[in-house]
């Protein structure tokens, strides 16, 4: 509690990429604007220090688009009032939502590093607006990179900000980064809520905040930092002359608090100088309120994290050209602007302001358009990547037969088609450990359209001149780590552990590890039985039974109003209602059930009526000697613009204590006990898995498709502050669309919504449910119709050196320059974990760079200097340059 003497204004435009201009034009702007700052600049140079103007660049990839455009006199000019303090650049590259992967995070910083060497400017803060949290990683990435503090400006809207509030912390990353945070004010509060800029109303508005200040004990700074946009543009808006006048014309009349405009290095300054030992250690991931909104776009959401795991196959199978002496026909500036459009649908802004006011608006269906066309143009890219890539490594082990000619029909089909007896399928494992796995047999396409998508990718039946439709077929293939593998495409799968029988009231099948039961009556699961561990694990909720689909609608005239009220005149801009009136309904009639055997496959098909959706089908599958279940819907989705969601229920015969683990941007959380105070507990995002387990055993869950799972329960609107689980099940709550702005108003249309389940003994092991959700998720890449080499490298091989980290995610890429391959591993485990980089050595020179590929670190330098044994400290990442 004390008296605020002066308040520091940081001036910038809030970035959306879209909302209230389309994202193309709102793209063009933020550049303009840094260009406008700087004339600002320039005409206040004069003034006293306090009343100078300063500007501060949000993000930054509008401002390294800017300057590369304008050239090297306009960098020129930027530096120089960096120098004086007058602009400055916060280092994340949007403001962005826990749907990123690590690899997106980490490189959504590289523009930091072409703002340092390529333009001399320098970046030491972070600042993350609108957005009501940021992941965890990045209290280990910033410090890494030399980004020493992070100011968040969080909308309540729907959301919370940690408490206390507004104040300071040190953020401790799950590695044990240090980073000094700030948890501010909303981005509008200078403008719109102080009422700074205008004399009209600042004299009644900013005093009740300034006392309500004051007389808070958890508020014990004497200057008060805010940020502030343009009035009436107060997203994507320019700077404001009116503002500069206003901060003169109130210092030159010697009003209290001095108003002075400021930078978040002047604030980092303050904080680190007079608060630094006093400020509390928060340890946690800061779980955002918002990325309930991923939901609103199912089908979209899907396809990109789809996205993530093929673009990150392309850069293992470029990382293996560069191995052979060769480089990817794809890499660079392309590759970064694929990323790019893979986190511009990750980032915060999905639609314009009008989405939901305005569905079929022309402003509407543009800014939706643009936004959808970020997954599918990455999604397409990356396929042409993969493709690309794929076939070049498989040009050095085998021989690719002749393509086929398209056929207007007056071709026999073995004459347009020819085939040769000899060919096999070639398959590629990125990921460095060997694999066993049942694939799909591509369909034969004798090299027909699409060039840029492989045959394992594309659907069957879709000849366009090519050959006729065969059916599906399935083979085991063993490949090893970073490697490939040959295999007869009629090798087929052994499935004698596959059963199925259908009686009056229930189907059954089973494999060797599960047993699975469907009602006839109700499409219910009756049950899936561990056999090993002899244990039932399917149960039932108030609200349905396990794998049931659930669609819920809010039974109120006041519509979204009885989820959120929105109220900008409120301190957190509006009110939750706890307890609306939802109304819920699983399977209202079945349709059918029919147990389906194919290749290395048994399933249950349940067609059911479900409301909100045209028609939907469940498909449970055990695959032959695999532990894990396939729980399967798809939905054609019906439109409705009501607020509704759907959910798919997994209730667990558990005990109610059941602890669970969440693979949340993956980091492994223990929800409530790593997380930030205030941060959202009614729902988590997931990269790619979630655990529940009690003192017997668990069930690891992966959702494909679906990021958000709710825990406990269904617990949509509980708004808790602490995680207090009702009973053990996960919930994924697949689709929503309760956003009153921004998100679409219905979705509609055929989606799939998958999940793979296994189950183990006793509590969580991560690393264990990391692999399986890997093993789920990372598509061994298949091609057909090649001829083995002969003399070449034999049936089965590696591509590269392989590390022996069973307890790390390793990953490898192209560097940046082309010029060498990228080694980064990141511990997943509390303990040190030992690197063995020898075989690399042998390989190539190894040399051990920052996250940003940059100068060697200081505390991990050259292999030669440190020994071939490199410990990685516990949930720390290490990256090396090796170059051949």
């Amino acid at each position: 509690m004390s008296q605020i003497k002066r308040i520091l204004i940081a001036n910038h435009t809030h970035h959306d990429i879209g909302f209230n201009d389309y994202q193309g034009v709102a793209a063009r702007q933020h550049g303009e604007f840094v260009r406008d700052a700087l004339d600002l600049i320039e005409s206040t140079a004069d003034r006293a220090p306090a009343d100078q103007y300063r500007w501060v660049c949000e993000v930054t990839a509008p401002v390294v688009r800017y300057l590369r455009e304008a050239g090297a006199s306009e960098q020129e000019r930027f530096r120089y009032w960096q120098s004086r303090g007058a602009i400055d650049v916060a280092a994340m590259q949007y403001n962005l939502t826990p749907l990123l992967t690590p690899e997106q995070m980490r490189r959504s910083l590289y523009p930091v590093r072409v703002l340092r060497e390529e333009m001399g400017i320098s970046v030491e803060t972070a600042m993350q607006d609108d957005v009501n949290g940021i992941s965890w990683m990045f209290a280990d990435l910033l410090p890494s990179i030399g980004v020493d503090f992070l100011t968040l400006a969080i909308n309540q809207s729907r959301g919370r900000a940690p408490r206390p509030f507004p104040g300071g912390f040190w953020w401790e990353g799950p590695a044990g980064g240090r980073l000094l945070t700030w948890n501010g004010f909303h981005y509008l509060f200078g403008r719109s809520q102080a009422k700074l800029g205008d004399w009209r109303f600042v004299d009644e508005s900013l005093p009740y905040y300034l006392d309500t200040l004051e007389a808070d004990e958890s508020f014990p700074y004497d200057t008060l930092y805010v940020e502030s946009t343009h009035p009436m543009r107060v997203d994507n808006g320019p700077p404001d002359a009116r503002m500069a006048q206003f901060v003169q014309e109130w210092n030159a009349q010697g009003r209290t608090p001095v108003l002075e405009f400021a930078t978040p290095r002047i604030f980092r300054d303050y904080l680190r100088e007079g608060w630094a030992d006093a400020l509390p250690t928060w340890r946690g991931d800061w779980t955002d309120w918002w990325a309930d909104g991923a939901a609103s776009s199912a089908y979209e959401t899907a396809l990109n994290r789809s996205t993530h795991e093929v673009l990150a196959a392309a850069e293992t199978l470029g990382a293996w050209l560069i191995a052979g002496g060769r480089s990817p026909d794809l890499a660079g500036e392309f590759v970064e602007s694929v990323y790019e459009s893979m986190t511009l649908y990750d980032e915060h802004t999905w639609g314009g302001f009008s989405s939901i006011d305005a569905p079929e608006s022309l402003f509407s269906r543009a800014q939706w358009n643009k936004k959808a066309n970020f997954a599918y143009d990455a999604a397409m890219h990356s396929h042409d990547m993969l493709t690309r890539n794929a076939r070049a490594v498989a040009g050095t082990l085998a021989d690719r037969i002749p393509e086929g000619r398209f056929n207007l029909g007056d071709l026999d089909t073995e004459a347009a088609y020819p085939s040769d007896e000899r060919a096999e399928l070639l398959v590629f494992n990125t990921l460095p450990r060997e694999r066993t796995v049942i694939v799909e047999v591509p369909e034969f396409r004798s090299g027909g359209a699409p060039a840029g998508m492989l045959e394992s990718f594309f659907p069957r039946d879709v000849p366009w001149g090519g050959p006729p439709h065969t059916e599906p077929a399935r083979v085991r293939v063993t490949v090893p780590a970073w490697g490939y593998a040959f295999v007869p495409d009629d090798a087929g799968v052994a499935d004698a552990d596959l059963h199925g029988s259908a009686e009056a009231d229930v189907s059954t099948i089973e494999n060797a590890a599960y047993r699975v039961v469907v009602s006839h009556a109700d499409g219910r699961v009756l049950s899936w039985y561990d056999k090993a561990a002899e244990r039932e694990y399917a149960d039932a909720m108030p609200e349905g039974s396990f794998a049931d689909a659930v669609h819920e609608i809010v039974d109120s005239p006041a519509g979204r109003d009885a989820l959120y009220l929105q109220d900008f005149g409120s301190w957190d801009f509006g009110y939750w209602q706890t307890d609306p009136p939802f109304e819920r309904r699983r399977a209202e009639t079945v349709q059918g059930v029919e147990i389906v055997r194919e290749p290395g496959l048994i399933a249950i098909d349940v067609t059911v009526t479900l409301r909100g959706t045209r028609s939907a089908r469940l498909r449970l599958a055990l695959p032959a000697g695999e532990r894990v279940l396939h729980v399967d819907w798809h939905i054609d989705k019906s439109p409705l613009v009501a607020p509704e969601s759907l959910y798919v229920l997994f209730p667990l015969r558990m005990s109610a204590e059941s602890d669970y683990l969440a693979d949340v941007n993956g980091v492994a959380i223990r929800p409530d006990v790593d997380q930030l105070p205030g941060s959202v507990r009614d729902f988590f995002p997931l990269r790619r898995w979630v655990d529940a387990a009690d003192e017997e055993g668990g069930v690891t869950l992966v959702a494909l498709d679906a990021p958000l799972v709710q825990l406990g329960g269904i617990t949509t609107n509980r708004i808790a502050d602490e995680f207090v689980p009702e009973r053990a099940a996960i919930v994924s709550w697949a689709m929503n669309n309760h956003w009153m702005v921004n998100f679409k108003a219905s979705q509609e249309g055929p989606v799939k919504l998958r999940y793979r389940l296994t189950t183990h003994a006793g509590a969580c092991d991560p690393v264990a449910a990391e692999q399986f959700a890997q093993d789920q998720s990372v598509p061994l890449i298949v091609l057909r119709d090649y001829i083995p080499g002969a003399g070449r490298q034999g049936r089965e091989g590696h591509l590269l050196p392989v590390v022996e980290a069973p307890q790390a995610e390793v990953t490898v890429k192209p560097a940046s320059d082309g010029a060498a391959l990228l080694l980064r591993v990141r511990n997943l485990t509390g303990h040190e974990v030992a690197m063995d980089l020898s075989p690399w050595r042998r390989w190539g020179t190894v040399t051990a760079v920052t996250v940003l590929e940059g100068r060697p670190v200081s505390d991990v330098d050259d292999v030669e200097d440190i020994g071939e044994i490199v410990e990685v400290p516990p949930h720390a990442e290490r990256s090396w340059r090796i170059a051949p």
